[in-house]
């Protein structure tokens, strides 16, 4: 009887030792986004958000890539106006084994600038003449962005979001020659 009852209790630390190490699913955590992945370089930064805690990553995880954005400029073609135009050598996002859906891009000031659709594309590219000129803004009075030698400064946000609602975001400033009449 006593081996017994030893046994039982053995038996039954060894169950509630092997279910302690269970922990609660992830799926009843927060519905907000997680950042996995965030890179800065000077002012600007960039990252990639999960939609929520609901999707662990794995290898075979969908990919979302980071917005590449390379050399934001903001140009005036006619130093006798406060006219200035911004643009960027291209814009490229892309996604795996998804689709990507949209690409925006918004000025601080403004608001949404550009938004580009995708049709069953793994991969996003924005050519610099795609946005024509550029996106035309103020050029700002010297001084007035902050900087003592440029014009305005315009913050910047491009997002990007593939078929699985992954979403991925690049942020910058960009500043613009100052206009002096």
């Amino acid at each position: 009887m006593r081996y017994l009852s030893l046994s039982l209790v053995f038996v039954f630390l060894l169950l509630l030792s092997t279910f302690g190490f269970l922990r609660v699913a992830r799926s009843q955590g927060s519905n907000e986004s997680e950042i996995i992945a965030q890179e800065t370089q000077g002012e600007n930064t960039r990252q990639i958000l999960v939609p929520d805690q609901n999707a662990p990553l794995q290898e075979n995880s969908p990919n979302i890539g980071f917005i590449d954005s390379p050399s934001p400029t903001c140009y005036q073609p006619d130093p006798t106006q406060n006219v200035c135009y911004i643009t960027w050598y291209y814009l490229s996002v892309s996604a795996a084994p998804d689709y990507m859906i949209a690409m925006t891009t918004t000025l601080n000031t403004i608001g949404v600038v550009a938004y580009t659709s995708g049709f069953f594309q793994t991969s996003m590219v924005i050519p610099y003449n795609m946005l024509g000129q550029g996106i035309k803004v103020p050029c700002g009075s010297l001084g007035s962005g902050g900087n003592p030698n440029l014009g305005l400064a315009y913050g910047y946000t491009i997002r990007a979001r593939d078929s699985n609602g992954l979403t991925s975001a690049n942020y910058g400033t960009i500043y613009c020659p100052a206009f002096t009449p």
